[in-house]
């Protein structure tokens, strides 16, 4: 997967605006809000814009990203979802949903399906899918308890050491950090000429962009080598400066190898399920997946879109601004009964045949397998 692409650093000369999640339409709202990392496509056009229009840009290019890099080109990912923080019981309780006070912290657990042997279940009817079991708290010692949830990213060969099972060897301080961004509201007014009234259409609106932090910037790799320069990403005006990388980012992933028995899969990039065999309907799981799918432990969907062209009663077409796709967030996690075979590399249910190559092309859907 990633010893084949050559990795960039992006580091953002100013803000950053990625009208991804919500497309602006100035006549039905005034608030343009900002996807933050950006979806794939919107990274690998950016790189794509530095190649050669006439050789390079023209061969099936594969690409990688984007994720977050750190000032020593440490690489950070999102952090499991089924991950919890475990420490000392004590007369206060903590939320296991509440981020974890890291003083308290002593260890790490993971939420688990419910077993089917637990005498608590036993009675208990829940509507799942399939084979789909509810996600309970960890199995913890007797003088252990939850204390929360620990930062939303995790560092690339701490993410290692969690698909080998190795929680104790996890450090909260120095494999979690928090989101190294800031968001900056940009309000825009354009007043009517020779008036001092606000136009009707246009006249004001808002702006959330996002401020990456001293040190930190994007990484993604593409299967085109030498690129260097400044590329627009994002909005008009936001741009980036590219470096190459020579040291590889993924080594420390490259090296672990599974065994091809594994039966959790974690999600790296955004994906896609669809939930159902006859309707473009997109979810948490794919309908596909039921028969050997235990548990899933996820967050609510990225919502990306595009123009659309949409038929009203009447018979008559009209643009539409809606999302076109619900993706996967980067940190699901699957549970299987049993390892599948083949183990499936992308999470991409339900792509058309026409867009499938250019997501695969693109590792939409990133899967990585580890034990429980």
């Amino acid at each position: 997967m990633a010893n084949k692409l050559n990795w960039y650093r992006l580091d953002p000369l100013d803000v950053l605006l990625f009208r991804d999640s919500r497309p602006f339409q100035p006549g039905e709202g005034s608030w343009a809000k900002s996807l933050f990392p950006p979806l794939p496509i919107t990274v690998f056009q950016a790189l794509r814009s530095l190649c050669n229009p006439y050789t390079e840009r023209r061969q099936n290019l594969e690409f990688l990203g984007p994720l977050l890099i750190d000032d020593k080109n440490q690489v950070w990912v999102d952090t499991p979802k089924d991950l919890v923080c475990i420490g000392t019981k004590s007369n206060e309780k903590a939320d296991m949903n509440d981020r974890a006070d890291l003083s308290k912290v002593k260890g790490f657990a993971r939420t688990q399906p419910a077993s089917t042997e637990d005498p608590a279940w036993k009675h208990i009817c829940h509507p799942l899918a399939g084979n789909l079991r509810p996600i309970v708290e960890p199995t913890l010692k007797e003088n252990e308890q939850p204390q929360g949830r620990p930062a939303p990213l995790m560092r690339l060969d701490a993410l290692v050491l969690y698909l080998q099972g190795k929680l104790d060897q996890l450090k909260p301080k120095e494999h979690f950090h928090d989101f190294p961004w800031s968001t900056q509201v940009l309000p825009h007014i354009k007043m009517q000429t020779q008036s001092r009234n606000v136009e009707d259409e246009a006249g004001y609106f808002t702006e959330v962009a996002n401020r990456m932090h001293p040190g930190w910037g994007l990484v993604a790799g593409i299967s085109v080598p030498n690129l260097e320069g400044v590329v627009r990403i994002g909005g008009e005006g936001h741009q980036a400066q590219v470096h190459s990388l020579k040291e590889h980012p993924f080594a420390v992933l490259e090296a672990f190898q599974g065994t091809g028995q594994e039966t959790v899969a974690y999600v790296l990039t955004p994906g896609l399920a669809q939930v159902a065999a006859d309707a473009p309907i997109y979810g948490l799981y794919p309908h596909d997946w039921q028969d050997n799918l235990i548990g899933v432990v996820g967050d609510r969907p990225l919502l990306a879109g595009g123009l659309s062209t949409v038929t009203r009663r009447s018979g008559q077409e009209r643009l539409g601004y809606s999302a076109q796709r619900a993706y996967v967030r980067a940190g699901t996690l699957y549970y299987f009964a049993a390892p599948p075979h083949p183990q499936p590399q992308q999470l991409l249910s339900g792509v058309a045949a026409k867009a499938r190559t250019t997501f695969e092309k693109l590792h939409y859907g990133q899967l990585l397998w580890g034990t429980a």
